[in-house]
């Protein structure tokens, strides 16, 4: 009895351990994609990495900005009191006994400065931030009060 095989010429038996070539092709393609994908997502990841350091890193340096500023107003403050009790009366009466040597008067006296005197010294010219020109006031309340004491 003879056995009746049938035979299909388009499908034809691949020994197991064999691959077809376009099989083999189609697996290196997916292969060599999904490592360029892993590149580009490692490589993605690394960006984010130098992003979020170099984004910490200017956050770190505006808090110490920060601080700085606060530690300047602070001082600011400190000195603007520092100012306003040197301007103080009390504080100009100190220094003018003092440094300077002034005394107080026995008796009040009143300069009469004549209109001339005036004329003949321009006004100084005084901001608030300067102490203006002070010498043309000496000359202009000395010339005064010589004045003063010739007619006396």
């Amino acid at each position: 009895m003879a056995l009746a095989t049938a035979h299909f010429p388009a499908a034809e038996a691949v020994p197991r351990g064999v691959q077809s070539p376009a099989r083999r092709a189609a697996g290196l393609r997916l292969v060599g994609i999904t490592a360029l994908l892993a590149a580009a997502a490692i490589a993605v990841l690394a960006g984010l990495a130098v992003f979020h350091s170099v984004l910490a890193a200017g956050q770190y340096r505006l808090s110490e900005l920060e601080s700085e500023i606060a530690t300047q107003r602070e001082q600011l403050i400190d000195l603007r009191y520092e100012l306003q009790i040197l301007h103080g009366p009390a504080e100009i009466e100190l220094m003018g006994v003092g440094a300077l040597g002034l005394v107080n008067a026995t008796d009040p006296i009143d300069v009469r400065i004549e209109p001339r005197h005036i004329a003949a010294v321009d006004p100084p010219q005084r901001s608030v931030h300067e102490g203006g020109d002070w010498l043309s006031i000496k000359t202009l309340l000395t010339d005064a009060s010589t004045a003063h004491d010739r007619r006396s």
